[in-house]
């Protein structure tokens, strides 16, 4: 499995058994492995099977690499560590680099899936697959309408050359 960014969503995709890659490096190969205790790398192959525990992100379970900081599931778990910032209180929860890898709305007191099934459960795998689902049901991914879109690509257009106007003085 190898993990490949899309530069157009600036999300890291993961690929089964792909020979189609553009990270070559390992995680070792990044100038933050020794000081750094995040739980989903992007040089991780496996980063697709991993959870993010809310709880850790104070520590700096969140890549710091600049070089990865607009990849959609990094943006996610800034947005969720501001959220949570100064709540005090114990989490038993954990979010899936699925549901991190989405332009969520992130609102305080945010939770993931539970970390543990009720006892009296007898598939625990597929509990959690339907805690995952239902989560990703409630928070769909945002996105922008064919308006928005105008309304930015405009003002950007407009902006720009307000700017070529006033650099040629």
């Amino acid at each position: 499995m190898t993990t490949i960014e899309d530069p157009n969503k600036k999300n890291a995709i993961s690929y089964g058994s792909s020979s189609k890659t553009s990270v070559t490096r390992t995680p070792k190969e990044c100038k933050y492995f020794h000081t750094c205790s995040a739980d989903l790398c992007p040089l991780d192959p496996e980063v697709s099977k991993k959870i993010w525990l809310p709880i850790e992100s104070d520590t700096g379970g969140i890549c710091r690499n600049p070089e990865f900081a607009g990849l959609q599931f990094i943006i996610t778990q800034k947005k969720i560590r501001r959220a949570l910032r100064n709540k005090i209180g114990e989490r038993d929860d954990y979010f899936t680099f699925k549901m991190l890898n989405r332009n969520i709305i992130v609102r305080p007191g945010i939770r993931g899936t539970p970390s543990d099934p009720p006892e009296n459960v007898k598939d625990s795998m597929a509990w959690y697959a339907r805690k995952e689902k239902a989560w990703l049901t409630k928070h769909p991914e945002r996105k922008l309408s064919k308006d928005d879109i105008e309304k930015l690509t405009s003002r950007f257009k407009k902006e720009g050359s307000e700017h070529e106007s006033i650099s040629s003085f």
